[in-house]
């Protein structure tokens, strides 16, 4: 298939060399000629340093054998002059004949048959007294003749016998011929040629065939078995020098034929270098189109195991094609079926909109488009993809919507802006008059005797209420006409009591219990207490709408606190307060998600009131957070900076 082979010109993203071969590479025609004279080389090293060691053994295994024969030689003769001495000293007496009861002793007759060509008795005074030859013994006649025409060697032994004073010679002549041409060193005689040399070099006895000459290595010996001799031995066949064994001709015969292939190669070589620096050409061609492609591009086979892909789809997924390839699809990718594929139509051009998984775990909104892969025989091989990165497209798009709905919440706030401009200055007046006349009504039952007390209470409730009422609509005035805050060092204690106190008759018609702790020793804090009383009232409100559905025990916990809450690190502390409710907690929701205008988890919720009261907390340097409580429901808090020139009044004022 033309899909595989398109893998292997991509390697991470480079395109691969079309300078044609590197250095190396146009002489590796060279590699095998160069190999085989090394090769060549070696053997002759080889060759010369065996025929070193052959010889050197050659020479050592002449020297052992000269030395071996040397040591059996001198044995037998040993043997033959101690059984001449021992003939020696059984010599007959005198008699008729002496020749012949010399013939006749057992020894020397033994002797004769043996080895010894005569024996001869010589007297003290060097006078024959007998003899006895090897041919005068009976059925020998003639048999020895040829043998005792050479030069002999001669053992002696000296006579004495109780029975004759004077002590004579007993001299047995021997033919060195018979001892060196035993048939016991015919395995010697076949390697060597044997000489016995005199001391002049004369060659006494030699084994030497006729015709033939010893040329192969020599070794001598002295022969002490014999006076003034030597023994010498000379190899018959000549060791041949290394240059003419047969692997050194083999090599020389294979280095001949390696030339010739080397040619051979190099011609072939030209031809490759050719074709692949016009294959280098198309591939480029061919990778510089895939590669500066802006789409990811890839191809699979018809199981859908990857085959190719570029440089900008490896990119896309955070993998090397090689572990695309390895793997055989791209990880995490919701793509189709191979089933799915044969629905797609040769001419469709609709792409598939889907989501990627990247390498490090992002998440990709990628636009695939299919169609199928066909070979040069027009046989379909795979499946061809075209993909899209529409990330950034449908990043913008969200940032658009974003965008829209921050304009449409903007412009809600802008018309309960304008609508409650309307409002505070059209309930100005009335709340005036409301105040004034409940302030009359209450002034005016207090002087009359026989009031009851508590509609006298409610008289004042009335006012004290409407005054409120009043103060939050001249404040919510006094924001919309953007003047400045006026902030008063007040005690936070008293604005939480207050504002519980507030909030009492309704939290118990809910069935909510409000406890409270606070810390009497808390510094002053310079703030708009209309405001922060807004900021308590509105938590209490959310604590108890919270937990209106709630079957476990529906309880409040307000109290204050000096706390070093991050991101505000103070070591003096921030006076904080802290709401915790037995509600169903957060949900996962941060401060972020709950301070986001027109966001509301209650069904008739406007959304405002938490971002309210952080623009409050923030216009006074303060902070709003948010958790889970530990062991069920919410807990909201919010910190606010102390007045320094009350704090520091107050730690001057404590012992």
């Amino acid at each position: 298939m033309a899909a595989p082979t398109l893998a292997h010109h991509t390697q991470n993203g480079a395109v691969p060399p079309s300078a044609g071969l590197s250095p190396w590479a146009r002489f590796l025609w060279e590699a095998p000629l160069l190999l085989s004279m090394l090769f060549t080389a070696l053997v002759v090293i080889w060759a010369q340093d065996n025929d070193t060691l052959e010889r050197k053994a050659l020479r050592q295994s002449v020297m052992a054998d000269t030395l071996s024969l040397e040591a059996q030689l001198a044995a037998r003769l040993e043997t033959e002059a101690v059984k001449l001495r021992a003939a020696a000293t059984h010599l007959p007496p005198a008699g008729a004949d002496p020749n012949q009861q010399l013939a006749t002793l057992p020894e020397i007759a033994a002797g004769l048959d043996r080895r010894w060509l005569s024996v001869i008795w010589l007297d003290a005074n060097m006078r024959i007294v007998a003899e006895a030859r090897r041919e005068q013994r009976p059925g020998t006649h003639g048999q020895f003749q040829s043998q005792a025409q050479g030069i002999s060697l001669h053992l002696i032994a000296p006579t004495s016998d109780e029975r004759r004073p004077q002590t004579g010679q007993l001299i047995a002549r021997y033919d060195p011929t018979d001892l060196i041409k035993s048939k016991d060193f015919w395995w010697l005689a076949a390697q060597y040629e044997v000489q016995l040399l005199s001391g002049l070099g004369e060659v006494i006895v030699s084994t030497e065939t006729p015709g033939q000459v010893a040329r192969g290595e020599t070794f001598e010996t002295p022969f002490n078995a014999v006076p003034d001799a030597r023994l010498r031995l000379t190899q018959r066949v000549r060791q041949p020098h290394w240059f003419t064994t047969l692997p050194v001709v083999l090599i020389v015969g294979f280095l001949v034929l390696i030339s010739i292939a080397t040619l051979l190669l190099r011609r072939q070589m030209r031809q490759v270098t050719r074709t692949e620096g016009a294959w280098r050409t198309e591939a480029a061609w061919r990778q510089s189109l895939e590669e500066s492609a802006l789409v990811g591009l890839r191809a699979r086979d018809l199981d859908g195991k990857l085959l190719f892909a570029n440089r900008t789809f490896c990119e896309m997924v955070g993998y090397s094609v090689d572990e695309l390839v390895a793997q055989g699809s791209a990880p995490d990718a919701m793509v189709k079926t191979t089933q799915d594929h044969s629905a797609i139509h040769p001419t469709q051009r609709a792409g598939q909109e889907t989501r990627w998984r990247h390498r490090d775990g992002r998440i990709l909104d990628v636009m695939v488009f299919e169609s199928p892969l066909v070979d040069g025989a027009g046989q379909q091989v795979g499946w061809m993809g075209s993909i899209v990165d529409v990330t950034e497209r449908k990043r913008l798009e969200e940032l658009e919507r974003r965008q829209r709905e921050v304009l449409s919440n903007h412009a809600r706030l802008s018309t309960l802006g304008e609508v409650a401009s309307t409002l505070a200055h059209e309930l100005n007046q009335p709340l005036t008059s409301i105040v004034s006349y409940s302030a009359g009504i209450a002034k005016a039952l207090g002087k009359q005797p026989g009031t009851q007390p508590d509609l006298l209470a409610a008289a004042q409730a009335l006012s004290r209420h409407a005054s409120l009422a009043g103060g939050i609509v001249h404040r919510i005035r006094s924001r919309l006409a953007r003047r400045d805050l006026v902030l008063l060092a007040c005690d936070v204690n008293t604005i939480v009591s207050d504002a519980v106190a507030l909030l009492t008759p309704d939290l118990k018609r809910a069935g909510v219990a409000v406890s409270l702790s606070l810390d009497s020793s808390l510094p002053l804090v310079r703030m708009d207490r209309i405001g922060i009383e807004q900021v308590i009232t509105n938590l209490l409100r959310n604590a108890s709408d919270a937990m209106a559905q709630s079957a476990s025990p529906r309880a409040i916990s307000v109290r204050t606190a000096l706390c070093v809450v991050p991101p505000l690190r103070d070591s003096a502390g921030w006076v904080t307060v802290i709401v915790t409710d037995t509600g169903p907690g957060l949900d996962g929701r941060d401060i972020e998600t709950l301070t986001e205008a027109f966001f509301s988890t209650k069904k008739e919720g406007t959304g405002l009131g938490l971002a309210i009261c952080r623009s409050i907390l923030e216009s006074h340097g303060g902070a709003l957070y948010a958790q889970d409580a530990e062991r069920a429901g919410a807990c909201f808090s919010f910190s606010l900076p102390p007045d320094k020139a009350s704090q520091e009044t107050q730690a001057a004022a404590t012992p």
